[in-house]
């Protein structure tokens, strides 16, 4: 039961990371030039996972702008809004799945202790 607790923990852990990703992405929308970054799950050996943040770095659109030499080229984010709403979700439901896996491991403990009472 603890092993199910402990790997419940590791997921809300990486699920949290995940949004935390996303709503740093989100918050660099408007950014030119900045650069997304996502989050993959690795199996850790004990059981669980834990989040490895990896940045993308395929080019934004780019747009042209005035400025003091005239029109230039500036390269905006490459952050797509509907991407990140979509991890987002994932990442609230991966965290209630992971919740609801500690309270039943938690209800099962008690369940355990109050039969040996």
């Amino acid at each position: 039961m603890i092993s199910a607790i402990y790997t419940a923990l590791s997921g809300l852990t990486a699920f949290a990371q995940q949004l935390n990703v996303s709503a740093y992405n989100l918050a660099n929308l408007n950014t030119d030039n900045f650069k997304r970054s996502e989050t993959q799950f690795v199996e850790a050996r004990s059981g669980g996972v834990f989040p490895v943040i990896q940045h993308d770095n395929s080019p934004g659109p780019t747009v042209l702008r005035h400025s003091p030499q005239g029109m230039v080229p500036i390269e905006l984010s490459n952050v797509d809004i509907a991407m990140e709403f979509v991890n987002q979700m994932v990442a609230q439901r991966g965290f209630e799945a992971n919740l609801r896996t500690m309270n039943t491991a938690d209800d099962m403990v008690g369940s355990i202790l109050d039969t040996r009472k």
